[in-house]
């Protein structure tokens, strides 16, 4: 961070230097001209004397007097010319090439009463002396080299110190601290650099949540497999005790069980998983309708089991595009879990709808209800989540993996499309999918 410093002190350094000696130049050159240019009070006064004397020689004598005068009065840098008013050509007394100067003009009047004008103009010396502000200079230019290093190294300051923050707050959460942010920036408060230091907290609060949950997940898949392997274990050291036929196959069926249900674990896991990292599959279109219908009629086999009923109204036709495997999996998920939570001998309600909206494109709205005891509101925004666990009895009474609405979520983001939960008056939870429709 030092080498930035002092690159961003010399580029400060270097722009106002030169921006302050070229302002110097610029206006001692004005002030020299200037100062060249403007006579002086005595220029003008000799100029006028001159003027208002070759105008009285005029009236009073002779051409040939005139001339002899005005040589006597043109030993310095004066240059006088005469001539008529009425137009007719008359001799100059001294006639040199206009040159820049006070300029002193009279009319005079000649003894045979012919009009003339007097010019007398004054030019400065070649090399007149210059102002006296080289001192004035110099010393202005050494106070402008004290005050643009000391600015220099202001702005300096001002623009790495909160460079130098937000890479210690990088280098601490590459080494391992996850909860290391920039925060309040002690100096730079510039608009670009809070956002700047706002962004990279948002970005490591985002990675932290990731490296959290999939540790949490970790945590949590080994948790649900160690029940399984467990009751595994001391299904096998009964069986090996058993002699009876019958005993030996319960304990083999029971292993089975847990086998199946350790499989269907980590199958979900890794679906997961493979949703989260982005990884895409082929993308097709497809009628929402027939899709839902499907997953209803297999489910519908299940509820038999427990008197359940499962309705559902035909619906209109609605063409979406997308993994249509992720979506058939995620409505699954959603009736599978409305089904686990029905008491016997209730309905759980499925209701596809089109919603046309005047800006954006149409989408399709699937609401799965059941009648089981619903969430608590806190919980709501939670239950999306892997391994989602609360003391409610909605979660105690299931035996899912507890991974099922979490795929089901990332599966219809992957669409493009949105879910949440509700509970429904008179108790139960309403599950809303929402997902864009394909243009046709």
């Amino acid at each position: 961070m030092g080498g930035l410093y002092w690159r961003v002190f010399g580029l400060f350094w270097l722009a106002m230097v030169t921006v302050m000696v070229a302002s110097v130049w610029i206006t001692s050159r004005v002030v020299e001209r200037d100062h060249e240019m403007l006579p002086s009070a005595h220029q003008r006064a000799l100029a006028e004397d001159i003027a208002a004397s070759a105008a009285r020689m005029v009236g009073s004598h002779a051409m040939p007097e005139v001339r002899r005068w005005l040589r006597t009065q043109s030993g310095g840098p004066i240059h006088v010319r005469i001539r008529p008013l009425d137009g007719a050509t008359t001799p100059r007394v001294l006639a040199p090439p206009p040159m820049p100067g006070y300029a002193a003009q009279r009319e005079a009047t000649a003894s045979d009463g012919r009009r003339f004008l007097v010019d007398v103009r004054w030019v400065r010396p070649p090399h007149p002396p210059r102002p006296p502000f080289r001192a004035f200079w110099l010393s202005f230019v050494l106070l402008g080299l004290l005050v643009s290093t000391a600015v220099a190294l202001l702005l300096a300051r001002y623009v790495a110190l909160p460079l130098k923050q937000i890479r210690a707050s990088a280098r601490h959460f590459a080494d391992g601290d996850l909860g290391a942010r920039v925060g309040t920036l002690r100096m730079g408060r510039s608009q670009e650099m809070v956002a700047l230091g706002r962004e990279f907290d948002l970005m490591a609060a985002r990675i932290e949540r990731l490296i959290q949950d999939h540790r949490r997940l970790i945590g949590d898949v080994a948790h649900e497999l160690r029940s399984p392997l467990a009751r595994m274990g001391v299904a096998l050291e009964l069986s090996r005790g058993e002699t009876e036929t019958d005993e030996r196959e319960a304990s083999a069926a029971r292993i089975a069980r847990e086998l199946g249900r350790m499989d269907r674990l980590i199958g979900q896991a890794l679906d997961l998983s493979r949703l989260e990292s982005g990884a895409h599959g082929v993308a097709e279109t497809g009628d929402l309708g027939v899709i839902v219908a499907a997953r209803v009629s297999d489910a519908r086999f299940e509820a038999s089991q427990r008197a359940l009923e499962i309705t559902m109204d035909t619906p209109p036709p609605l063409p979406i595009h997308g993994e249509l495997d992720l979506i058939a999996s995620a409505v699954e998920n959603v009736l599978r879990n409305a089904l686990r939570f029905t008491p016997e001998g209730s309905t759980v309600e499925v209701q596809l709808t089109r919603s046309d909206r005047a800006s954006g494109p149409a989408r399709a709205l699937l609401a799965i209800r059941d009648r089981g005891p619903g969430v608590p509101e806190s919980d709501l925004t939670h239950i999306f989540e892997p391994f989602y666990r609360s003391a409610d009895t909605r979660q105690q009474s299931g035996s899912g993996s507890g991974l099922g609405l979490a795929i089901a979520r990332s599966s219809i983001l992957r669409a493009g499309g949105s879910i949440s939960a509700r509970n429904r008056v008179g108790g139960g939870l309403e599950l809303l999918i929402e997902l864009p429709l394909a243009r046709t």
